[in-house]
């Protein structure tokens, strides 16, 4: 089943989205403002999934402004979404150093900490966090996203709502208020939410990733493969996407199309039970059951004791008269 994803992907296995933010820069009386098309143009890269390319431009604007906590921040989250969670706590401790209680770098070094299995001290600087004065809209954001990460989600939507007074055009904000009212009320809203960080920027993945599994969750198929389609066309080695499009498919008996899903997945990331997993389902349903034993045994390889290797030992089970 396709699972909504949360606040930060990156830090945690592909579950959890930390958002490039959108932030008020302070400017250096020794150094060179940095030109906010440049910036946006990090953040452009950095929501359309195209990190290296946003890493290189983040790279380019501290080689000028190396005591600049934002864009030090920014380059911790850029770090935290390629899935190098040593580098992101570098740098957001470099940011916290150039700005004392700065909210943004609090909270990603404790998404950071928490990638590292730090999870004590994650949680107290992220409780650390929630008490610390917020000022511009990222900072409301950042401070927004620690309430949602300690289950106060009444208290992240009244900051992600102070994040738009002062930004209406913030399309993190909506994001993120979309994924806190998701679980709590109807979809319908969490899906207009989403809908408007869309059209304030239509190449921004992650808002059609969570768009696509709420779809799913509430079971219209066709607007989830859309939006996990939509999300593909941007990012083709989005192997979690292709993996939920491809559960998608299963369930609708399209086997051809899930087991391409499958594979493509697989060739991003080799080390995917559940993918092998779903992949032998697909095959079952038309009966290649030499290849769904095969990928039966790899998904049990690859998770032996965990739940997608117990399935695969029950798929074993059923095609050993095979």
């Amino acid at each position: 089943m396709a699972k909504l994803l949360k606040s930060c992907r990156g830090f945690s296995a592909g579950v959890i989205f930390f958002s490039a933010t959108m932030f008020m820069c302070q400017v250096s009386t020794a150094q060179q403002p940095v030109n906010g098309s440049q910036l946006n143009e990090v953040r452009a890269a950095f929501r359309s999934a195209n990190y290296q390319d946003a890493l290189n431009r983040i790279y380019a604007i501290i080689a000028k402004r190396s005591n600049d906590a934002d864009a030090m921040c920014l380059k911790g989250e850029i770090q935290a979404r390629m899935n190098d969670a040593s580098a992101a706590l570098e740098s957001f401790e470099k940011a916290a150093k150039i700005k004392k209680a700065g909210v943004r770098a609090a909270v990603g070094r404790a998404y950071a900490l928490g990638s590292l299995k730090k999870d004590k001290e994650s949680t107290a600087l992220m409780r650390e966090a929630i008490s610390m004065q917020a000022s511009s809209a990222a900072d409301f954001l950042a401070r927004g996203m620690a309430f949602h990460y300690l289950g106060q989600d009444d208290k992240a939507q009244a900051d992600y709502n102070e994040a738009l007074k002062l930004d209406p055009s913030f399309p993190e904000a909506y994001l993120n208020k979309g994924i806190s009212v998701s679980d709590k009320r109807d979809p319908g809203e969490a899906i207009a939410l989403f809908a408007t960080a869309i059209k304030l920027d239509p190449s921004y993945a992650d808002a059609f990733i969570n768009r696509g599994a709420l779809y799913s969750k509430k079971g219209d198929t066709e607007h989830a493969i859309a939006d996990y389609s939509r999300v593909i066309e941007i990012n083709p080695n989005d192997a979690m996407t292709l993996y939920n499009r491809g559960v998608i498919y299963v369930k609708k008996r399209m086997s051809d199309k899930a087991i391409a899903d499958f594979s493509a997945a697989i060739k991003v990331q080799p080390v995917f039970a559940e993918a092998y997993l779903n992949r032998a389902v697909a095959y079952t349903l038309i009966n290649k059951n030499a290849l769904a034993k095969k990928d039966f045994e790899i998904a049990v390889e690859q998770d032996p004791t965990g739940p997608a290797g117990q399935k695969g030992m029950q798929g074993l089970q059923m095609l050993k008269n095979f």
